[in-house]
């Protein structure tokens, strides 16, 4: 059939309706395309598609740069879209997600550059090949090099797809980050008798190989932020920065008791802190180098046994969502919610809990942390009180 394509949806596809009016998913398509496809699956309520051939492209289409896009790399999912394009239809996923939470969403804060900004990821290794999936698989498509790496970090991918050609990479997965300063450490998911002599390459200070660990694999992220390859850190140096200084924003200046939920290494610990918060940070896991007052233990049992009358409550969840510690932040009641998030769905479902119990919602910020993706995080601010 053909279809016209009127938007992108929060998983990448763009959306059209067929001649019954039925919602439509067809990746690799842009808002404006009319394309001809083949539908591959149908329920009564939506359908997917393939791209047979375009009929009109869109405006916002353009060439993607990076030949392992166009070979069916599953990394990225908009690069054949428009960057001003891309950050419309993130900011119409957040609205149309938040739409029963709040009347209005801030412009969206797009600090990261286009390609080049990923100083954190994660490859797939099978059968010495390293790579990412294709889309839709598990099917592994061996990159040298990929576009959204810093160029530091995109050289050590190299390294490595050149190494596999005299020793055998292990199965299984790597990560690789990069500090502000500019150190890199690398893991393997399973020891590699080669590991160690990574050290000193391509500005690798440290490797992990299954449990065997050589050089400093624990670097500093940020200033007072470390951690390991395998630790969460936002892929985006400048995205980071521009999401912690939203939260500081949103929740302004201290003093005051801060609860900090899902905290992880303590990333946005310290902004708080050195905006006058009593902060206490508290995570599943201890972090390499925990702050003070850290609390370690699952979400639900921190909020219910917490004992504390915090001001306010600050939690970064993932992208599942924070179900499991709403009653326990209902319990302790602060005047004040910020809520960062990386799925606006899980958000809105979260926060219309919140203020089914008395918080309304004064602020959404949108902010693009990853071009040429459908990911976008949001902070929303939520204080005590009903309006009038």
């Amino acid at each position: 059939m053909i279809l016209e394509v009127g938007a992108l949806a929060a998983g990448g596809d763009g959306i059209g309706r067929d001649d019954t009016g039925r919602v439509t998913f067809v990746p690799l398509t842009a808002p404006g395309d009319r394309v001809q496809i083949r539908i591959v699956k149908q329920t009564k309520s939506f359908a997917r598609g393939e791209v047979e051939a375009i009929v009109t492209p869109s405006p916002d289409r353009v060439a993607p740069p990076c030949p392992a896009f166009v070979a069916g790399c599953g990394g990225c999912q908009w690069q054949h879209v428009a960057l001003p394009a891309q950050i419309a239809a993130k900011h119409a996923i957040v609205a149309n997600a938040l739409r029963k939470v709040i009347a209005q969403v801030d412009p969206i804060v797009a600090p990261a550059p286009p390609y080049g900004w990923r100083r954190r990821a994660r490859f797939h290794v099978d059968r010495n090949q390293i790579g990412l999936y294709r889309t839709a698989s598990h099917k592994i498509l061996p990159l040298a090099a990929c576009p959204q790496l810093e160029p530091a970090l995109e050289a050590v991918l190299a390294l490595l797809a050149t190494n596999a050609k005299h020793t055998p990479l292990p199965d299984g997965e790597v990560a690789l980050l990069r500090g502000h300063a500019g150190a890199i450490a690398v893991a393997f998911e399973r020891p590699w008798r080669a590991a160690v002599a990574l050290v000193g390459q391509r500005e690798i200070v440290g490797v992990i190989a299954g449990d065997q660990a050589f050089g400093t694999p624990v670097i500093e992220v940020e200033p007072g932020l470390f951690g390991n390859p395998w630790d969460f850190a936002q892929a985006s140096a400048a995205g980071n920065a521009a999401l912690i200084a939203v939260a500081r924003e949103l929740l302004g200046k201290g003093p005051g008791d801060l609860l900090e939920l899902y905290a992880g290494a303590g990333n946005f610990t310290r902004g708080f802190t050195e905006d006058g918060w009593r902060v206490t940070p508290s995570d599943a896991f201890e972090p390499a180098r925990p702050p003070q007052r850290f609390i370690t233990g699952p979400v639900a049992r921190v909020v219910e046994t917490y004992q504390g009358k915090p001001q306010a409550i600050v939690l970064d969840p993932p992208r599942a969502g924070a179900a499991e510690a709403i009653d326990g932040i209902i319990r302790i009641s602060p005047a004040t919610i910020v809520y960062v998030s990386c799925d606006p769905a899980t958000l809105a479902r979260d926060a219309e809990r919140l203020i089914a119990a008395g918080y309304r919602a004064e602020r959404a910020v949108p902010v693009d942390l990853m071009p040429q993706t459908s990911h976008v995080e949001v902070a929303l601010l939520l204080r005590a009180g009903r309006r009038d």
